[in-house]
């Protein structure tokens, strides 16, 4: 008897073998059957093998499978990602076999270029990934910030303009001089365009940050983040992955579920000041005599010292001539975020869909400011056929942002205004806001100082988004192996940005408006065929594509001043109405591609790939021009630990890979591009050249070549892991924005100079000290350090100019043999003996403009640690960042104003000069302000616990909550009375004025499952 069977016969000779080891039988049978996962979800590839003999199979897109076995034979089921399962035959019924996750195994797979799942051993290049669950505990509103401290050789930095909010994402350091530095997002196998809406880093820079697109995506959908860091890496998509590229695969639905988050946040701003309260407003060292004495003065704390005598103030009212210490605290509010999002989920024979709908509520910080976005994502596929499969998305966003407020000049700008008042005036008293006429109630003569007050609930600076993010992909498996896929995607977007200076206000009482409408779309198309091969021990899997990328925006603004009629902000009620403006912009890349991946066994892994782009960008009517750039790279990988077995060593590999990648231009930059002039001639309107820059007819895309080197290796159980990569990138015909005499009536030239070098080492190291049954401490610690330097701009040039600070004497510049993105300012003068000359009247005189150092940091690290016990976690992180620096524009009109501890030395002794002294110091001497950007950050911690589902009679599967804290306090850090993380623009790194205080949240995170 064996199983189920009996065998009958006359004598044992005669006896069929039922033997369990029959592979001897030639009477072999037909054995269907399915292999899902524990969601109820069918298996594709799954490998189905006779145990102790050659034969196999594996599963079709259906999950299903055939094999000729016999009854007693073992079935050997095996799946990356799944735990190996063993099913004897035990009768010819249909087997239906439920195949459990990996936790270990589905870590060592990873999401590669062009969407394409590779094993992590069989890279040749550094990759990290994260999970969807990292990004949700402590979250922030743009998603991206939450990935600060957990990538080695990611350098995230928010811009400083409050709720909603750009980031600054660096990986490698400085990949071009003066084309975008961020990475390209690929959202799904799709990539999305992420522009950046920073002001550009001009002195006079007065509006709002716009936000960016990665910003829109909820973190509640997200399944994992591949940071794909290297040229290797990222050399599939061509010009697009210079700056490395980061992948977001959204979740797809699983089982038959419904889940629930909630989170819950309030947000409180740090005040980083610490000024002089020895003396408070007035002038001359004179305490304000009447109003008028005191409105002239209105921003000065060059008074008298307080001493808590009576003085009359700008409006007319005696107070307390007192230290106000609290403005910062008063003024801003406790800002709060919630975030809900609901997601179905739903598995079905053949396929599953997911729909989630989210709603985040944001009162930020600045009162009258804010947020809103509501997210729709549905997710679905279905396997048409055995060999068909379509998988289809879509991400419906609608996004409303009240009031951002405005960054760096004084105008207008709330926290430019709160943080630089004089020391003895209350911002509680400018909160009447407004006149009987309706008028500013504004405190100084200066009118550019604008009432706080006024600024935050005034002035309109408000921003619709209504985007959608689709895909579409399709992929036939053949039963040799092959398949060929085809996706197309759209990401698109309608932009509306209404910006009004009201009526009233002390520097433009008619008031003025503008309104700027952006329409944008980008699609994207792809084609893949691939198979592979197996001859003996070794592997080959060519795969062949091509892409089509088509780009097109238009952007219609309208701007007017002096309202005919006040307070009504129609742009058709400006008396004084600009001309429209107008600006298209259309760019089309087609491309071809082709990999091949070769394996040896277990141990030997060697991938290429090459890929052609060309640009419609790069082309000249009337010129033979270079259209296309040819990208090439090869990696490989060598796992020693499957040759030197070892009981300490669970897992090694030497990996290495060389690449190119590259970059374009914008569109109209070959030749030059007409448009409209308001002017008309005979009732026709005159034309003009629409270009900012001079063209550059022979316009090439730059190039960047890079080679990596690294090692991973797991130790003691995989209880201690090393991960350690060096790099060296070299950027080469860089395309540059180079300056241009005013005269020419251009405000530069296009040209291809210049060369980059960036070279580094990342590490990540894992450990795990402390496990038990029980209890478990998980910690990491992950750093890089970037060596970045400008090689060569054009023959005979030595720098490039950047920003400039409103102050006007600090600027950023691109220096020869220097790290990219130098701080300058002027130093002392100084004599033959390093004497610092001095003026006359002692005032310090201007010496050389000189570099401070560079605004990017050269160190970027994060500890990470998790503990859990039972249903408990804990979890906290910290992170650092070292030599950066920063020109605090805060801290020279600190000095100019009299608020600043520094102008504390010789006050008593200058007496009515001091004011002359150190505006005058402030201006000659703007090096002074330089100051270090170093700080080590206690940036996260989370306190849950899971509840099961048990104690929910199993109505629930499971609810998690969680106590979260993020960006709480510095452990460390050199600047003073500014936040070292304080730049207002992605366009003016470096550079600090006017940025909306640094904030802390805390509060509760809900996850349930039903």
């Amino acid at each position: 008897m064996v199983g189920n069977y009996i065998g009958v016969a006359e004598n044992a000779a005669s006896m069929p073998n039922l033997s369990l080891s029959s592979a001897a039988n030639s009477n072999r049978i037909k054995i269907n059957g399915v292999v899902r996962d524990a969601t109820g979800q069918p298996l594709i590839g799954v490998s189905i093998k006779v145990k102790g003999t050659q034969a196999g199979a594996s599963t079709n897109t259906n999950g299903q499978f055939v094999i000729d076995a016999n009854i007693g034979d073992v079935l050997v089921v095996s799946y990356l990602g799944y735990i190996t399962k063993q099913v004897t035959i035990t009768t010819p019924a249909a087997l239906n076999i439920l195949l459990d996750e990996d936790s270990k195994l589905l870590s060592e797979v990873v999401v590669t270029a062009l969407g394409i799942k590779k094993e992590r051993k069989a890279l040749g290049y550094s990759v990290t990934e994260v999970k969807g669950d990292e990004l949700t505990q402590a979250r922030e509103n743009n998603v991206i910030n939450s990935l600060v401290g957990k990538v080695a050789g990611l350098n995230v930095n928010s811009i400083a303009g409050g709720v909603g909010a750009s980031s600054n994402v660096i990986i490698r350091g400085i990949s071009s001089i003066s084309q975008t530095n961020q990475p390209l997002y690929v959202v799904n196998g799709i990539p999305m365009e992420n522009r950046g809406n920073s002001a550009p880093g001009d002195q006079y820079d007065n509006v709002p940050d716009l936000g960016d697109a990665i910003g829109n995506i909820n973190p509640d959908d997200i399944e994992t983040i591949s940071v794909l860091k290297g040229a290797a890496a990222s050399a599939l998509y061509g010009s697009r992955g210079k700056a490395g590229v980061i992948l977001i695969t959204t979740k797809s639905g699983k089982g038959n579920s419904i889940e629930f988050n909630s989170n819950y946040v309030l947000e409180k701003v740090i005040d980083q000041t610490d000024w002089q309260y020895v003396y408070g407003n007035g002038a001359n060292g004179v305490k304000p005599a009447d109003a008028a004495g005191a409105f002239q003065t209105g921003q000065s704390s060059w008074g008298a010292r307080l001493d808590g005598s009576s003085v009359v103030q700008f409006d007319g009212v005696s107070r307390p001539y007192t230290a106000q210490k609290n403005n910062i605290e008063n003024f801003f509010r406790t800002g709060a975020t919630a975030t809900n999002t609901l997601a179905f989920n739903k598995s079905f024979d053949g396929g599953s869909i997911r729909f989630s709908a989210s709603d985040l509520t944001s009162k930020a910080v600045t009162p009258g400011s804010g947020l809103n976005r509501q997210s729709f994502n549905l997710n679905g596929n279905y396997n048409i056929n055995k060999h068909l499969t379509v998988d289809a998305r879509a991400n419906y966003i609608l996004e409303q942002a009240k009031n951002r407020p405005f960054l760096s000049d004084g105008a207008g700008n709330s926290s430019y205004n709160v943080t630089l008042l004089p020391t003895s005036l209350d911002v509680m008293t400018l909160k009447q806001t407004t006149k009987a006429d309706g008028s500013e109630y504004g405190y100084s003569a200066n009118t550019f100082a604008t009432n706080p007050w006024f600024a935050a609930n005034k002035f309109i600076n408000n921003t619709k988004r209504e985007r959608l993010i689709s895909s579409i992909s399709l992929r036939y498996n053949f039963d040799n192996g092959a398949f060929i896929q085809a996706r197309a995607g759209r990401d698109a977007y309608n932009d509306r940005y209404t910006s009004v200076v009201p009526t009233g206000t002390a520097y433009r009482l008619l008031g003025s408006m503008s309104e700027a409408t952006t329409k944008f779309s980008d699609i994207n198309t792809d084609v893949l065929f691939g198979k592979s091969f197996k001859v003996d021990d070794f592997t080959i899997t060519p795969n062949i594509g091509g892409s089509y990328r088509r780009t097109k925006s238009e952007m219609f603004t309208l701007a007017g001043n002096d309202f005919s009629i006040p307070y009504q902000y129609v742009i058709t009620n400006a008396n004084l109405q600009n001309a429209p403006v107008y600006r298209p912009s259309e760019s089309e890349v087609a491309s071809v591609y082709g990999t091949l991946d070769l394996s040896y066994k277990n141990y030997l892994y060697l991938s290429g790939s090459l890929r052609n782009d060309w640009f419609s960008t790069l082309a000249t009517p009337g010129k033979n021009n270079k259209l296309n750039v040819i990208y090439p790279s090869v990696n490989g990988s060598f796992v020693f630990s499957e040759i030197l077995k070892k009981d300490w060593l669970n897992f090694g590999k030497i990996r290495a890979g060389f690449a190119q990648v590259g970059q374009a231009t914008d569109p109209y930059q070959t030749q030059l591009a007409y448009g409209f002039n308001s002017a008309v001639l005979n009732g026709r309107p005159l034309g003009l050249i629409s270009n900012f820059f001079v063209p550059n007819e022979s316009l090439v895309a730059s190039v960047a070549s890079e080679f990596e080197i690294g090692t991973e290796i797991r130790l003691l159980g995989s209880r201690l892991n090393f991960d350690v990569t060096w790099y060296n990138k070299k950027s080469k015909d860089e395309i540059v924005r180079a300056p241009a005499s005013v005269t020419s009536g251009y405000g530069g030239a296009i040209l291809n100079i210049g060369e980059l070098r960036n070279r580094g080492v990342e590490a990540l190291i894992t450990g795990i000290p402390v496990q038990t049954k029980n209890f478990r401490w998980t910690t990491s610690v992950n750093g890089s350090i970037n060596d970045n330097k400008v090689i060569s701009l054009s023959p005979g040039q030595t720098s490039l100019p950047g920003a400039t600070s409103r102050t006007g004497n600090a600027f950023t510049q691109q220096i020869v043999g220097l790290p990219f993105g130098q701080i300058m300012a002027f130093d002392y003068k100084r004599d033959a003996n390093g004497n610092i000359e001095l003026e006359s009247n002692g005032i310090p005189k201007q010496g050389l403009l000189r570099p401070y150092g560079s605004a990017y940091a050269k160190y970027v690290a994060g500890w990470n640690n998790e503990f859990s016990y039972k249903g408990i976690n804990f979890s906290f992180m910290i992170d650092s960042k070292f030599g950066g620096k920063i020109y605090s524009a805060t801290e020279s009109y600190a000095y100019t104003l009299g608020l600043h501890k520094g102008t504390l030395e010789k006050r008593e002794e200058l007496g009515a000069a001091a004011a002359n002294y150190y505006g005058t110091m402030a201006g000659n001497v703007s090096g002074i302000f330089v100051q270090s950007a170093d700080f080590i950050k206690f940036r996260q911690v989370m306190l849950g616990y899971t509840f099961p589902g048990k104690m929910f009679n199993n109505v629930i599967n499971g609810a998690t909550l969680s106590f979260v804290g993020r960006n709480l306090f510095y452990i460390s850090r050199k600047t003073t009375n500014i936040d070292p993380e304080s730049d207002y623009s992605n366009n003016a790194k470096g550079l600090e004025l006017g940025g909306v205080p640094a904030s802390r949240t805390y509060g509760l995170n809900l996850s349930v499952k039903f």
